[in-house]
This record gives C-alpha cells, sequence and structure tokens, in this order.
C-alpha cells in the first residue's frame, strides 16, 4: 500500500485553481438570488473563481484578503474548493459545520472516507450530499513563472460536497 506523504510523486501542492466549467457543471443547483461566498481565495492573486461564478449569474462577495477562519461576512451559501492540504483542510471542515450554512466545496473523494471527515460530519450527516461529476475535475496550476496553466492530468477524483443544500437525490449525478 502507498504512503502518499512518503511519496514525492503525490507531494501537497496548494497552487491550483478551480477552473469555470467545475463552477458550470453545478451552476443549475445554485440558486440566482443568494449571495455566495467564495471563502477560500486568501492570497490567491491569479484565481478566477470568483469572477466565473459572477459570469454564471451569480451574486458573489470574497476577497483574496479575507482570511476564512477569522471573516464572516454575510453571505448565504459557500462555493469554493479548499485547500487540499490536510493541516489546512481540518479546521476549515470544522468551522464550515460551526458556521452552520449551506455549502457546497470540491473536495477530492478520499476525504469522504477519513476519520477526521467522518468525525467532523458525524452529528449533522443527514445535511451532507455528494454530488459526482462525470470524470475527473482538472485544475489550473500556477506555475514557477507566475502564469497560469490547465493541466488536464490530475491524479484523483473530486467530488461536491454539499450542506443543507437539499438537492433533490436525481441531480447528485452530473450528466
Amino acid at each position: 500500500m502507498t504512503n502518499f506523504e512518503d511519496c514525492s510523486k503525490f507531494e501537497i501542492y496548494d497552487d491550483y485553481y478551480t477552473p469555470k466549467y467545475a463552477w458550470e457543471n453545478i451552476s443549475h443547483l445554485l440558486p440566482n438570488d443568494k449571495i455566495i461566498w467564495e471563502a477560500f481565495l486568501l492570497n490567491s492573486h491569479k484565481s478566477k473563481s470568483k469572477q466565473n461564478l459572477i459570469d454564471l449569474g451569480k451574486k458573489v462577495i470574497g476577497d483574496t484578503s479575507w482570511d476564512f477562519m477569522k471573516t464572516n461576512p454575510e453571505y448565504d451559501i459557500i462555493v469554493s474548493n479548499p485547500p487540499f492540504n490536510k493541516e489546512i483542510k481540518i479546521p476549515i471542515l470544522k468551522r464550515l459545520v460551526e458556521l452552520d450554512k449551506p455549502f457546497i466545496i470540491i473536495l477530492n473523494c478520499c476525504n469522504l472516507f477519513c476519520n477526521y471527515f467522518n468525525d467532523i460530519f458525524k452529528n449533522n450527516r443527514d445535511d451532507l450530499q455528494i454530488i459526482f461529476p462525470k470524470g475527473k475535475i482538472h485544475f489550473e496550476k500556477l506555475m514557477p513563472d507566475g502564469k497560469t496553466e490547465y493541466k488536464k492530468n490530475t491524479s484523483f477524483y473530486c467530488v461536491y460536497v454539499a450542506y443543507k443544500m437539499n438537492i433533490d437525490n436525481d441531480k447528485l449525478y452530473l450528466d
């Protein structure tokens, strides 16, 4: 069995950005009349995620100076892609539960099988839903020269984790 933490090929790299099509996939599940917080933009100056959601007709707030752990603006739903680094992600997931407001976030599907995910959501399982994309979600990687490059070689599968969104079951599998 592989221990990903000991394998340099699988080192954690959090400088990836969410492509527009990842939000297009779930746009039909996001209300146009609610304020969406793109919550994980801290220091992500090259991210187009907020603008991509706006381009899809959504009312979106978010700022690269806002630290999710310290900020709580007026919003209805969080729609975002949190960092994949476990040391950052676990406190984020805990805070999402504490805030107890609707959200849809993108996570590597392996998270669903982790003890920490089970522990964090154990009292809120009825509010959780998993939205399954068709195929992999590929990301834009921040390159050493400061440019972003679309990478269509993601080695893992991601899902959308929804909380308190009350999505009809027939809409949980994206075609």
